[in-house]
């Protein structure tokens, strides 16, 4: 029975959704080469509430340490802005997983609802070389404070995801990520894809 009722809890935790930002990270923890922009582009399919959603990034690498975005995305749910910060506290280096923290701020709006959303992930990732080029799994765990705007009903979202970014080479540069966000507690299930391209500042 003990067992029954923990199930229940755990089902309706992860099935409740909140102010959680939909849209995945479609990153790793590995930093772009300094004064590198990345443009990304990532749909997905939200599982509860239902709906598809896509959501644009522009990234810039400052330095190894240190690497900030811009972004904004939209569906059926809502959409959200925000910028981030993304510190890479440690390489990915022979047996060693890069090692990455993100800190971001968002304005987002789910079901009619407005939401000031802080979003702390850290994230773990390891590349394994390939003929045609590169594929690097990575996992994350996604915390998010969010703050009702105009009425008192804050809230904390939970959530894991999971993906595997592809870099081919005869995509010239082009990145695919694959990945599967999982809910913990007052947060979405997702399935997202996305694609991303790197260029050097002029």
């Amino acid at each position: 029975m003990r067992y029954f009722s923990f199930l229940a809890v755990v089902t309706l935790c992860a099935s409740a959704f909140s102010a959680d930002i939909p849209g995945g990270l479609a990153r790793i923890s590995e930093g772009l080469p300094n004064n590198t922009y990345e443009v990304a582009l990532s749909p997905a399919y939200t599982l509860q509430p239902g709906g598809a959603y896509l959501t644009s990034e522009l990234r810039y690498q400052a330095n190894e340490d240190f690497g900030a975005g811009f972004g904004f995305g939209a569906g059926e749910i809502g959409f959200n802005f925000g910028a981030n910060g993304t510190w890479y506290i440690a390489p990915d280096v022979d047996s060693q997983p890069a090692f990455s923290i993100l800190g971001g701020v968002y304005l987002n709006r789910v079901q009619q609802s407005n939401y000031l959303a802080l979003r702390v992930v850290p994230t773990l990732s390891k590349m394994i070389a390939q003929d045609w080029g590169k594929i690097t799994p990575y996992v994350s765990f996604q915390g998010t404070p969010s703050f009702r705007l105009g009425e008192p009903d804050n809230s904390f979202s939970i959530r894991t995801n999971v993906g595997t970014l592809f870099e081919i080479k005869a995509l010239q540069g082009i990145r695919l990520f694959t990945e599967l966000g999982l809910a913990v507690m007052n947060s979405n299930s997702e399935l997202v894809f996305g694609l991303s391209y790197p260029f050097k500042a002029l």
